[in-house]
């Protein structure tokens, strides 16, 4: 299939690019009379203030139609959207890691050139959309889906267009603010396997009123999946994982190269392995300490030897064995449940002055089953001797320097923490916009975007809860209890007064059904509240005539204010001093130095204000018109002053041309400097807490290890150059054929980035000790594994990428039919980052990355698309290809990696019959998603079991998938 599927995708590259290689096109929507789309003389194109009859921006704009995007993805449009090679490592239910829920990025997310969903720019009808999520990005599942019209996307820079965060470009969900009657969609899916069921449901209208001076517009949708565990797929059961291949490595040479024998060293080579377990802990309860080290307990409650399996070259890591292995019963593509309603009423006051309302409501929910609760060092669980849990055999084994053990379990059959995300999100916007002498248009607009998103993770260990529990004693009745219910001080003794003893040896039914159970474990809550208001004055016309035309101009001045206040339950900075961890677990004994309030999820708070001023204008310039080898020759500039509150004043500019030397050849480019700021969150958030797994060079330990981040005042706004040229392609041998191709290059300097966790421990000890991230790694002694890494944003980043992007499309009648064609590509030339100064640049272009969140940058990537319609009928096919990747972590050690995925292909395919009914149409529709059923290559990352064995990022990890049901239109 693999071979039929290049195949379809050469072919249809050949017929588009010919002689040229492929193209990249700014295309203009088809028009479509039942939708009342503005004709072409009123269409804004997104990219450029200034609209003129015929003007087409120097930097390109792809356009894809809501009609097509919806036969290629039924479910939604950020799914269709994410089939576009312009998309890279975009976040979603099926392309998210859902182990923690500490972190607001399990939405739909776009992510344009994959250079961060932070660097694009989210419009709704040209107007910026306010965060939903703390962290700064858009969950684009709140934009209302039935009444948009086409997707505009800008694949260049647009800061001085729209501002902060255009940097890779902008995605403009256009509004159909015209359209007059009634549709709607019915339908459901299910996965051949049966799961992923989900409905869609929704209905739009639009009506005039008041004489036809007044129209409103009407829409309420609902939308639900159910997804899917990673138990579910072959590849989420194996335990995969890359391990070291040389068991007992030896270094004759660690001085020159210190990391030879490290998993993926020069002596270490990295192999895949199946059924990989982890030392550090098992089902049961391993003794890591004290009497009986190195025993476990059974599924009887019985002390037996523990056994390692077989040795990898990974510290810790073994195949078989006694050791633990990561629960598959969670979640790899997260149910989601969202909810929209969009109402706007528009009125002509006159017929140069038009005021309008709209403001929409979405609810977004995803829930998702997480890791288990674990006592994996360092948070392991101490039972002192006189516990009556402890069986016989061990408290007789006690001395008088020998008085507890330490336990460490991982509860993959216990029950596992439940996660409920929800998403609030309200959007209004009113505003006047008219015309002066039927020459200048303006506008006056005010946005106001205000977003609760809320999570709580229940059944998760509650640390003060879990130490008291488990620290259980017989009282003088003879009754098992809490030690710290007895205690002399009376206030501590009332704070656990009704403590429920919890037997941590329980096995089976029996260790969650105790009342301890119950007790250990609560719920960790955070909430966070992000509104933005806005304000916007334009006015764009023509200067004066050129013999080629007129100069137009636009000038404009907006304000936006930006709040947030995030709240939290489980706040880390509540216990980051001695004094406020004594106060707080006062009275237990076995508390470790890195646990907070709960297990994982513990989530700093944050508030703080920021507001943005900015005026700008832009300028086009006809130079030539009609004339010898200048059909076309214009010019355009634009600029912006932004004054921020937080981080002071930045100049963004763009320079652009474009010249038409023949009717048939637009050959256009661009030069701009954009900006993304620093947001809320990365300037004010407060520590959040996590664990990451660590292999660390210095104590040779591989455990889990905990990891604060914070915010930082400090910072300052990222600088982007942005390059474009390219060359639009319409013959007039050929009508109904358009073709182009477009060079990028974007170079970000002051970048805002964190050096991940390996980075920081790897950079300080091969400095010997010297270098300034060894003040992020606190020890207990020198070589001991770490208590803590603390990692924090900084200006300390460079990216640099660039690429061709291809666009074709050709639509012509063929055996009494209409067939539609369309073709996006893009090539991937380089992906550079560096995460720091004293840091190597590293290459990311054509690599998938190994490791717990991947990510994947083949170098070709493309959609091709063939719509045929004849009388009723219509059969639409989509071929996505994924080009081939090497597999790889860049900056980090990778021997034993470098093996080619092949590149891989996704047929979708929709067959419609149209029925025509009164005044409009009835469609029943059934699409095959991956209609080969085209298994995801096997990809396993470092840890085994944490994700489904493969780069989720790249590929679908669901299978054959079926849509069926109905559209309307009347």
């Amino acid at each position: 299939m693999r071979g039929r599927a290049s195949s379809l995708f050469l072919t249809g590259t050949a017929l588009f690019t010919m002689a040229s290689a492929a193209a990249a096109q700014e295309a203009t929507p088809p028009a479509d009379a039942q939708s009342g789309q503005a004709s072409a003389q009123d269409i804004v194109v997104t990219g450029t203030r200034i609209v003129r009859d015929g003007y087409t921006a120097p930097t390109p704009v792809t356009v894809a139609s809501t009609e097509e995007l919806v036969k290629a993805t039924p479910s939604n449009i950020p799914d269709a959207l994410n089939k576009l090679p312009q998309f890279q490592n975009s976040s979603s239910p099926s392309r998210s890691s859902m182990n923690f829920a500490n972190t607001a990025a399990h939405g739909n997310v776009l992510n344009l050139r994959g250079v961060g969903p932070l660097r694009t720019l989210i419009l709704f009808d040209g107007q910026r959309v306010a965060p939903t999520t703390y962290l700064g990005t858009v969950d684009v599942n709140v934009i209302p889906n039935l009444l948009i019209q086409r997707v505009d996307v800008v694949t260049g820079g647009a800061s001085a267009a729209y501002g902060s965060d255009a940097v890779s470009g902008v995605v403009n969900f256009v509004l159909d603010k015209k359209f007059t009657g009634l549709t709607g969609v019915a339908q459901g899916s299910t996965s051949q396997r049966g799961d992923n069921q989900g409905y869609r449901f929704g209905i739009a209208g639009g009506f005039d009123f008041g004489g036809d001076r007044g129209h409103l517009l009407l829409s309420a949708e609902t939308f639900k999946n159910n997804g899917m565990l990673r138990s579910d797929r072959k590849l989420g059961r194996g335990a995969y994982s890359y391990v070291g291949s040389t068991v007992g490595c030896t270094n004759p040479n660690a001085a020159a190269d210190p990391t030879a024998c490290s998993p993926g060293g020069s002596l270490n080579p990295y192999m895949i392995a199946s059924g990989v377990t982890l030392s550090a802990a098992s089902e049961y309860g391993k003794i890591t300490s004290g009497p009986f080290t190195n025993y476990r307990f059974d599924a009887n409650g019985a002390l037996v030897p523990f056994s390692n399996g077989t040795a990898t070259g990974s510290p810790g890591y073994f195949v078989g064995g006694d050791g633990y292995a990561i629960s598959p019963d969670t979640q790899a593509v997260a149910p989601l449940h969202t909810y929209q309603a969009f109402g706007r009423a528009s009125w002509d006051f006159t017929p140069d002055v038009t005021g309008y309302v709209q403001g929409s409501f979405s609810r977004s929910d995803l829930s998702y089953t997480s890791l288990a609760n674990s006592l994996v060092p360092p948070t392991a669980a101490t039972l002192y001797s006189g516990n009556p849990y402890l069986p016989a055999e061990l408290q007789a084994a006690f001395t008088p320097t020998s008085q507890s053990i330490t336990l460490a379990r991982y509860g993959a059959n216990s029950p596992r923490p439940h996660t409920t995300e929800r998403t609030d999100y309200w959007m209004v916007n009113a505003g006047f916009e008219g015309t002066l002498a039927d020459k200048w248009k303006w506008n006056v607009a005010f946005n106001h975007g205000d977003s609760n998103f809320s999570v709580a993770q229940e059944g998760v260990w509650d640390w003060q809860h879990f130490y008291a529990a488990t620290d259980a004693v017989r009282n003088g009745s003879g009754q098992i209890v809490c030690r710290a219910s007895l205690s002399a001080d009376p206030t501590i003794a009332a704070r656990y007064a009704n403590c429920q003893p919890f037997n941590l040896l329980a096995t089976g039914d029996a260790y969650a059904s105790q009342p301890g159970y119950d007790y250990v474990v609560g719920t960790s809550r955070y909430r966070a509240r992000i509104w933005q208001n806005a304000m916007s004055a334009s006015i764009q016309g023509a200067l004066f005539d050129l013999p080629a035309g007129p100069v137009d101009v636009a000038l404009g001045a907006e304000y936006r204010r930006q709040s947030l206040r995030l709240t939290s339950n489980a706040n880390p900075a509540d216990l980051d001093t001695t004094a406020e961890r004594s106060a707080y677990f006062a009275g237990l004994r076995g508390v470790p130095s890195s646990v907070y309030h709960y297990w994982l999820t513990n989530v700093g708070e944050a508030s703080g204000d920021l507001s943005v001023k900015e005026v700008f204008g832009e300028l086009a310039v006809p130079l030539l018109k009609d004339q010898p080898f200048a059909q076309e020759l214009s010019l355009n500039a634009a600029g912006r002053y932004t004054d921020y509150s937080t981080s002071g004043s930045v100049e963004t500019w763009k320079l652009g041309a474009t010249w038409k030397p023949i009717r048939d050849l637009l050959l256009r480019g661009s030069v701009s400097r954009d900006i993304r700021a620093p947001n809320l969150f990365e300037l004010f958030a407060g520590d959040q807490s996590a664990i990451s797994l660590l292999v660390d060079p210095v104590s040779g330990i591989t455990a889990n290890v905990p990891q604060v981040t914070g915010g930082n005042p400090d910072l300052k706004p990222e600088k982007a150059d942005t390059l474009t040229f390219g060359a639009v392609i319409t013959p007039s041998f050929l009508p109904g054929l358009s073709l182009s191709v477009d060079y990028y290059r974007i170079k970000i300097k002051d970048a805002i980035g964190t050096l991940s966790l390996t980075q920081i421990v790897n950079n300080c000890s091969q400095s010997g000790g010297t270098a300034p991230e060894c003040a992020l790694v606190t020890r207990d002694t020198p070589t001991s594994f770490p208590s803590q890494i603390r990692v924090a944003p900084a200006n300390i980043a460079f990216l640099e990428t660039s690429g061709i992007d291809f666009d074709a499309s050709y639509r012509t009648e063929l055996a009494g039919g209409n067939l539609g064609l369309r073709l996006y590509a893009s090539y991937l030339d380089t992906y550079q980052t560096q995460q720091s100064s004293t840091a190597p640049v590293l290459e990311y272009a054509g690599i998938s990355t190994i490791s717990s969140t991947p990510e994947g940058r083949p170098r070709w990537r493309g959609t091709l698309s063939v719509n045929y319609e004849v009388g009723r009928v219509g059969v639409f096919l989509n071929q996505q290809l994924i080009g081939k990747v090497k597999l790889g972590i860049p900056g980090g050690l990778e021997n034993g990696l470098g093996q080619t995925i092949g590149a891989v292909g996704y047929t979708d395919m929709t067959l419609s019959y149209r029925l025509p009914v009164a005044n409009g149409h009835v469609e029943f529709f059934g699409t095959v998603n991956n209609l080969s059923d085209k298994d995801p290559p096997l990809i396993p990352g470092t840890i085994p079991g944490v994700n489904i064995a493969t780069n989720f990022a790249l590929y679908d990890t669901v299978g054959r998938a079926f849509t069926g049901g109905i559209r309307f239109k009347f």
